[in-house]
């Protein structure tokens, strides 16, 4: 007796079998009942979606005669002559074609060639290339004129599992499909109605993780189904079923991604190569810990989840959305590093630690909190030791001997009077006793030119009330003692000497702003809570100092 497998055995064989796939179906029905139908189609999807499946059910509707039309029919009779012979694969008309294996231009060449011959036995002529993306590029542009204008009994189907690699200029020909992932739902009542067909004995969570592990493709659904029931001889547990894929439960998983929200590396890297020497594949550990740190955060954000181990979720909620956020971007950031590396083992381990410490890294609200009690702390200090400071210096005042100015003196009339003239001048003179107050000066004068002069051109060597030294740079092109000699005389009063040295060992104004801007961030950095932050933020550089 011949064994057919079953993915084979319930292969769908019209619109209606297919499963999960609505809107195509919907769509070729209204087509074909109003004659509207595309010269070619691009099917879409992942492996085991039924993309050839579709094709030949396609191929069946333009050519079926039970309806007795002579027209293209949504009704497929799997009757008469046409249906029968592309069910069995041996029709002349409908030409299937593996371009992973034709793939030159030479192989296009015959397409091209045979399409120009009327048809054998059905209606239509129909062309189903599958894996097109295989295609070369010279084969791709042959095939362009005739796939914009074939014969009027030519039908070209293509399947395609990566659409990105096909020209678009092919594509735009094309009345396209994408045939998307089966529903978990949809796929496991479809998984059941087999079972029974088929007398296997199998429980929902089995089901679940046929499901899970099939990602939406049928085809894999069927072939899993079928190797397990060989193996638990139609009496399927979950136990035989996970052993069978070298899966754990999940609850295993959850175990680890505790571990690491909880800082335990030494813990977590033990679990981890437990699994490891379980036979348990490095890449669906990481899968897995990316899919519970999904369904983490969504319980946080919706506080409902449909799990089984919802109580485990949330214990796993408590650390917070923001640690959680923080451990999906490490896992995220590390199913990338797996792709490009080769010791996938090790690379999933090293993942692990790195999501260990940086869930025992503090929140930034924390390091903020602690800032802010730092600082409180060192204003707290500074008050306490000037108020020390002031209770010295009053005490020093009082126990010593009383100061001149204690002394009562008796005014002796118009000895002392000034002039109120002479008074009112002093008070009008501006008095600048250091480069800082002159630089400060300018720019309240709007003096912005002469201002940047001399904080990057000029090199103060000595400055004090009415004489300034200065060494001016080469480069300096502006003339800087008559202008500032002008200003301070116009503006103070006074006529100011202002002399040019030819050596200082000073810096400019710049210079030294930003040698002192360095010393702080050093001093800065070596705070214990900066560190924190900057492992918290590896790219965070200090760009200013207040």
């Amino acid at each position: 007796m011949n064994y057919k497998v079953l993915a084979r055995k319930y292969r769908p064989q019209n619109f209606q079998e297919l499963i999960g796939q609505d809107i195509l179906v919907n769509t070729l029905k209204n087509a074909l009942n109003d004659g509207r139908l595309a010269h070619a189609f691009l099917l879409t999807g992942i492996r085991g979606i039924g993309k050839t499946t579709t094709a030949r059910i396609i191929a069946k509707a333009f050519n079926c005669e039970g309806n007795n039309n002579n027209k293209p029919t949504f009704e497929i009779c799997n009757n008469c002559g046409p249906c029968n012979a592309i069910t069995k694969g041996n029709s002349l008309d409908v030409i299937e074609i593996d371009a992973a294996s034709k793939t030159g231009v030479d192989n296009i060449r015959e397409i091209i060639e045979s399409v120009m011959y009327s048809t054998n036995e059905m209606r239509f002529k129909i062309y189903i290339i599958d894996e097109v993306h295989m295609l070369s590029t010279a084969a791709f542009n042959a095939l362009l004129k005739t796939l914009e204008e074939p014969p009027n009994n030519t039908k070209f189907i293509f399947a395609t599992t990566e659409t990105k690699k096909i020209p678009a200029t092919i594509i735009s020909r094309c009345q396209r499909f994408d045939l998307k992932r089966i529903d978990d739902e949809v796929l496991i009542n479809h998984l059941k109605s087999i079972c029974v067909k088929e007398d296997i004995t199998i429980d929902d969570e089995s089901l679940k993780q046929i499901s899970s592990s099939s990602e939406g493709s049928m085809r894999d659904a069927l072939s899993i189904l079928d190797q397990v029931a060989a193996l638990s001889n139609n009496q399927i547990q979950i136990t035989e079923l996970r052993q069978l894929l070298g899966i754990r439960s999940k609850l295993d998983f959850i175990k680890l991604y505790k571990f690491c929200l909880d800082a335990k590396a030494s813990e977590a890297l033990n679990y981890y190569y437990q699994l490891i020497q379980d036979s348990t594949d490095p890449s669906d550990i990481l899968n897995s810990l990316i899919s519970i740190c999904s369904d983490a955060c969504k319980f946080v954000v919706n506080n409902n989840l449909l799990d089984e181990h919802v109580n485990e979720f949330k214990k796993i909620s408590e650390h917070g959305i923001t640690k959680l956020l923080r451990s999906w971007q490490v896992l995220i950031k590390g199913l990338d590093e797996t792709k490009s590396g080769t010791n996938q083992i090790e690379i999933v381990s090293i993942i692990i630690v790195k999501l260990c410490y940086t869930s025992s890294t503090p929140m930034p609200e924390e390091l903020i909190k602690k800032l802010d009690k730092k600082i409180s702390n060192n204003s707290t200090n500074q008050t306490s030791t000037k108020t020390i400071e002031n209770k010295n210096i009053d005490q020093k005042i009082t126990t010593s001997e009383p100061l001149e100015s204690d002394k009562t003196y008796q005014p002796i009339k118009n000895e002392n009077k000034v002039d109120s003239e002479h008074k009112t001048n002093i008070e009008n003179k501006i008095s600048l006793n250091n480069f800082e107050e002159l630089l400060t000066f300018l720019i309240e004068n709007r003096e912005a030119l002469l201002h940047a002069q001399l904080v990057n051109n000029v090199v103060i060597d000595s400055f004090e009330s009415g004489k300034i030294s200065m060494k001016i740079s080469e480069n300096c092109s502006f003339d800087v003692v008559k202008h500032l000699s002008k200003f301070l005389q116009d503006k103070t009063g006074l006529k100011w000497v202002i002399e040019e040295v030819q050596k200082t060992d000073n810096k400019t104004h710049e210079e030294t702003k930003d040698i002192n801007f360095e010393k702080k961030k050093k001093e800065i950095e070596s705070d214990p809570i900066i560190n924190e932050v900057k492992q918290l933020f590896p790219n965070a550089e200090i760009k200013d100092i207040e």
